[in-house]
């Protein structure tokens, strides 16, 4: 058997490497890494005014941003988890996810000591994990228009 045969070509001819066909799909649109710090500081800008926000001292039941307390917290962990996504791709989602519920239970605790003054709530975590989810859908949601533009 002749050297071009073991290679897997016909005899004489070497192989040749296959192209990809045109159709396949485009590769995965990826953030830049100034893009990535940018949403990191992001990230912590907003995990920053959250946590002030709920530790500031007063009475359970005050007033809340956007009028509803519960729609507060969705919001918040949304677009925590929302940034998250964007700033560390690479993290698993249910260790994203598992790590901003446990921020979430912490502001809950927190808010329960004398100095806080304010009450902690299970339906306010439970909105967080809401928010923490509606935040990963629109990062799915995101990258899959993000890979269908030109």
């Amino acid at each position: 058997m002749s050297r071009s045969r073991k290679a897997g070509g016909k005899a004489g001819h070497p192989r040749k490497p296959r192209r990809a066909p045109q159709d396949a799909k485009a590769p995965k649109p990826r953030l830049r890494a100034i893009d990535r710090r940018e949403m990191r500081l992001a990230f912590l800008v907003v995990l920053g005014v959250a946590t002030v926000l709920a530790l500031m001292p007063g009475p359970a039941g005050r007033p809340s941003l956007l009028g509803w307390d519960k729609l507060d917290h969705v919001i918040a962990f949304a677009a925590l988890a929302l940034l998250s996504r964007a700033g560390w791709p690479g993290m698993r989602r249910g260790l994203a996810a598992g790590l901003l519920l446990v921020y979430g239970l912490v502001l809950e605790i927190a808010q329960s000591h004398p100095l806080v003054g304010r009450s902690a709530s299970l339906a306010d975590l439970a909105a967080d994990g809401i928010g923490i989810a509606a935040g990963f859908a629109l990062a799915w949601l995101g990258g899959r228009i993000a890979r269908r533009l030109p």
